[in-house]
């Protein structure tokens, strides 16, 4: 199995993310996981790193290729977070 770093992104308080990863091929499947950071927030001292995946949507494009609509929310009421998105292949 094969682990692809797709990206980081900072959601402010209470926020969400949603994420559009395409170029995944038919013989693929792709699984999301999360890494999540706590980040700052005004009269926080001990902020927290709590967020929710979603993985959404799965389309096909006319080239043959296919993509996934993942979510992501911070449950953090006070501050931002800082997540990574990975995706976990399996060639099939």
């Amino acid at each position: 199995m094969a682990v692809r770093d797709i990206g980081w992104v900072t959601i402010a308080a209470n926020g969400s993310h949603s994420w559009f990863v395409h170029g995944w091929t038919s013989r693929e499947a792709v699984t999301y996981s999360i890494v999540v950071f706590p980040g700052s927030g005004p009269g926080v001292l001990y902020p927290k790193a709590h967020a929710t995946l979603t993985q959404g949507e799965h389309f096909q494009h006319v080239n043959g290729t296919f993509a996934q609509k993942v979510y992501i929310k911070n449950n953090a009421p006070f501050n931002s977070c800082n997540v990574h998105l990975i995706a976990q292949v399996e060639s099939l």
